[in-house]
């Protein structure tokens, strides 16, 4: 699988900007809000290129505070198979609310993901990344 460079710091602080803003729509109950989180997950899920949050930190990083952290190898299939998976979760949580069926367990759910993604940022514990790795394990068979 290819492989890619990436900041772990940059990483976890898109994590945290995604949760924040994912919490800040389940507590202004705003399902507009979850829908343009997921959408920004999904052009991260394409390329880490277009993972704003990430990209925004790495200019911050490099150019402003010259900080000399070095980057890591991870496979660009995982990064791209979590924020896909969170950006579809988050994505099924608005239909729910848009179409106005099981309102209540959709902010459960969406509160749910929210607090896998902190846990995702804060921990460093994925569980999209354990399906991957699940998943890649099956299929390689």
């Amino acid at each position: 699988m290819q492989q890619c460079l990436i900041y772990d710091n940059s990483l976890r602080f898109s994590r945290a900007a995604y949760g924040t803003l994912t919490l800040i729509a389940f507590l202004i109950h705003n399902h507009w809000l979850v829908l343009a989180i997921s959408i920004l997950m999904a052009f991260g899920a394409f390329s880490i290129k277009l993972n704003i949050p990430y990209q925004s930190h790495v200019l911050v990083l490099k150019k402003l505070l010259k900080e000399k952290s070095e980057p890591i190898q991870k496979e660009s299939g995982e990064l791209n198979f979590v924020s896909g998976m969170t950006a579809v979760l988050l994505f099924v949580g608005f239909l729910f609310l848009y179409f106005g069926k099981f309102v209540d367990f959709a902010w459960i759910f969406i509160l749910t993901v929210t607090l896998l993604i902190f846990l995702a940022c804060f921990v460093g514990f994925c569980v999209a990344t354990l399906i991957y790795i699940f998943f890649k394990k099956i299929f390689k068979k």
